[in-house]
């Protein structure tokens, strides 16, 4: 499976620090009114690693939309995107299917590939658009902006 690049890898770090427990979950909003505010979830685990949720909401009659919400395992110390879903335009795409003892069963490349391109240039827009501090090396982070 491809993993996020090492500048998404320390933005998924950071939103997911702390959160060891399933159910565990913040709400980051940095720039209120202005970016919608960030949702992280620890969802589960599998035999694989942990799941975590990342996500924008809005509202819309009533309903809390995702616009988008994306859930990445996490394993070895990398983040990989596995689910996409955008409900304005009512799409969920999913690249990997668990099987019943929590193990990878099926896997389809070029729709995991797919989201990790999305997650990597989303994860800079969190970046900036909610302030995060990082605690790896900012410039090392920033050159590897630049080469995207």
């Amino acid at each position: 499976m491809k993993k996020l690049n090492n500048a998404a890898k320390a933005i998924m770090n950071r939103l997911t620090q702390g959160l060891t427990k399933i159910e565990d979950h913040r709400k980051i909003d940095n720039a209120p009114g202005t970016f919608m505010a960030v949702h992280v979830e620890h969802l589960g685990n599998t035999a694989e690693g942990p799941l975590f949720s990342v996500a924008h909401y809005y509202e819309q009659n009533g309903d809390l939309m995702k616009d988008p919400d994306m859930v990445f395992l996490h394993k070895d110390g990398n983040y990989y995107p596995i689910e996409f879903q955008q409900d304005n335009i009512s799409f969920y795409s999913c690249a990997v299917k668990f099987g019943a003892d929590g193990r990878i069963e099926k896997y389809s490349p070029s729709i995991q590939g797919d989201m990790v391109s999305f997650a990597n240039n989303w994860m800079l827009n969190i970046l900036m658009q909610q302030k995060i501090k990082l605690e790896q090396d900012p410039a090392q982070v920033h050159e590897e902006i630049r080469s995207i």
